[in-house]
């Protein structure tokens, strides 16, 4: 399981020949919501500074999956996406990514259909998407590779998202003990006890 960095793949085509290389479902998808975010943007400097504002403040609904949101929130969604039919699109683009992610029944398959969802991404021509998809072009064993293999970093991430946040609500714990006691009980790994 590997991130998208150069170096990283590097170091793996090195030291481990015959490794499956996956890249990570959660870094991948960053870009595409990314792309999508670039395209809200883009759409927003069209709109009045009320819709604008209001386009912002409801940002985060356009990263997660539609049906992961609460009724209300999708609602919310629907509305905000009549505002353009590009962003519209986008968002359906992105949500068209995930479905690969958990339809693609074989690598075949798979092959397949992320060469299709790369040509409705092409249409845009924005340039944000042009290079999410230059991206996902360059990684493209890598990203159909999870389909041999589902596997994920999850669990790995969650405890980094965890570990960075209790050092930002521990920056200044001067008590080394204290401080590493409670990173591994924000783990889950130990329980302090006195």
């Amino acid at each position: 399981m590997m991130d998208l960095a150069p170096y990283y793949y590097t170091w793996i085509a090195e030291c481990f020949l015959t490794a499956l290389r996956n890249a990570d479902r959660f870094h991948v998808h960053r870009y595409v919501v990314e792309a999508v975010q670039a395209v809200r943007k883009t759409v927003s400097q069209t709109l009045s500074s009320r819709a604008k504002a209001n386009l912002k403040a409801r940002h985060r609904l356009f990263n997660t999956q539609q049906a992961s949101l609460p009724a209300e929130q999708q609602h919310e969604l629907r509305e905000i996406l009549k505002i353009s039919p590009l962003l519209q699109q986008a968002y359906e683009w992105k949500e068209a990514f995930g479905e690969w992610y958990d339809r693609s029944p074989d690598v075949k398959t798979a092959q397949i259909r992320l060469e299709h969802w790369l040509e409705q991404g092409e249409r845009f021509q924005h340039p944000a998407i042009s290079e999410c998809l230059k991206t996902i072009r360059n990684w493209r064993e890598e990203i159909i590779n999870y389909h041999l293999c589902r596997w994920t970093n999850a669990v790995v991430e969650g405890r980094n998202n965890r570990m960075k946040a209790f050092q930002r609500r521990h920056y200044f714990t001067r008590n080394r003990e204290h401080y590493v006691y409670g990173l591994l009980v924000e783990c889950n790994q130990a329980r302090y006890s006195p």
